[in-house]
């Protein structure tokens, strides 16, 4: 049995999948857990009005996972399977219990996970400053990349080019959108389809899906969550995942959907846009840049295995693997 940095003995925990009896438990260690390593002065407090719990855990209960030990919670995990690749997080562990083997434990639960899954590749997020956390990651495979950057910019744009909600399809419409969302992603990394994302957005109704067209062909689109109760919190419009269709003209189309983006926050009444862009793809960050973003909080991507994936130069995606 190893031991904890203070001496006690580590404590002997088992993993196994969430139960809805588990949310408000796990969703108090994510937020204490979080809270102290930042320095909260109420841990407790920390993005209380955002939910990532219970919105991860009906998404895909089978991939929410919990530490226990005597059957008490001591953390949690989620795992996202977005076809050919997948990530993981937010991962955490009440302080009381940290290095002592609880994170590793729900690490290789997550990572058999993925084995079972098929994933070509796999990442997370991470906080670029802590060496602790990139060397437990890299025990696991991953190794560190590109900064994925956190930006906002204020919603208060209209767009000017035509778009259409998810929400407001027939069912027969949205099984032609989910086949044509990926078919787009599919160009950008063989394998990848973020249907789960749309589908969840809608059934929850945490936000919705902007789309823009080409005549009848999806150019682009972006899952968004909205307000307080969802990935986004109060008073923001958070593009979870955004793709653009690989073109000569997929710059100006990235601009339009971030455009209609900060529309659809606008019609919902949110006062910002929040997404997450990959440093290594140069064209989007700067794109963004100049459209007002500006940097809240940045982390660094870990690959595993260490290769780019989609993080590339001319790939027009929003996200950030949190």
């Amino acid at each position: 049995m190893s031991t904890a940095a203070h001496g006690k003995p580590a404590a002997r925990t088992s993993v196994r999948r969430m139960q809805e009896t588990d949310i408000s438990t796990a969703r108090s260690i994510l937020r204490v857990a979080f809270g102290t390593f930042i320095g909260v002065p109420d841990p407790s407090s920390f993005a209380s009005d955002k939910e990532y719990v219970a919105t991860r855990w009906k998404a895909n209960p089978d991939a929410a996972l919990v530490a226990e030990a005597d059957g008490a919670v001591l953390g949690s995990n989620f795992a996202t399977n977005w076809g050919s690749f997948g990530f993981f997080g937010p991962l955490t562990v009440l302080p009381e219990f940290w290095n002592q083997g609880v994170a590793q434990g729900l690490l290789g639960a997550t990572m058999d996970l993925f084995d079972a899954w098929g994933v070509r590749e796999a990442g997370l997020f991470t906080f670029a400053q802590s060496g602790r956390h990139v060397h437990l990651y890299q025990k696991f495979g991953f190794w560190p990349r590109f900064l994925t950057a956190i930006m906002q910019k204020p919603a208060v744009s209209q767009a000017t080019t035509p778009w259409t909600k998810y929400s407001g399809l027939s069912s027969g419409e949205r099984r032609e959108v989910l086949s044509a969302g990926k078919a787009l992603t599919d160009l950008i990394f063989e394998g990848l389809d973020v249907s789960a994302e749309i589908r969840s957005v809608e059934e929850q109704k945490l936000g919705d899906t902007v789309l823009l067209w080409n005549g009848d062909a999806l150019d682009a689109f972006a899952v968004c969550h909205c307000g307080e109760g969802t990935e986004a919190g109060a008073n923001n419009c958070y593009v979870k995942f955004a793709a653009v269709r690989p073109s000569a003209n997929a710059e100006n189309t990235f601009e339009q959907l971030l455009t209609a983006c900060e529309a659809l926050g606008v019609e919902r009444g949110l006062k910002r846009v929040e997404a997450g862009v990959n440093l290594g793809r140069t064209r989007s960050y700067r794109n963004m840049l100049e459209q007002g973003f500006r940097t809240e909080i940045q982390g660094v991507a870990m690959h595993r295995a260490d290769l780019p994936g989609f993080n590339r130069p001319d790939v027009f995606v929003v996200d950030d693997w949190r």
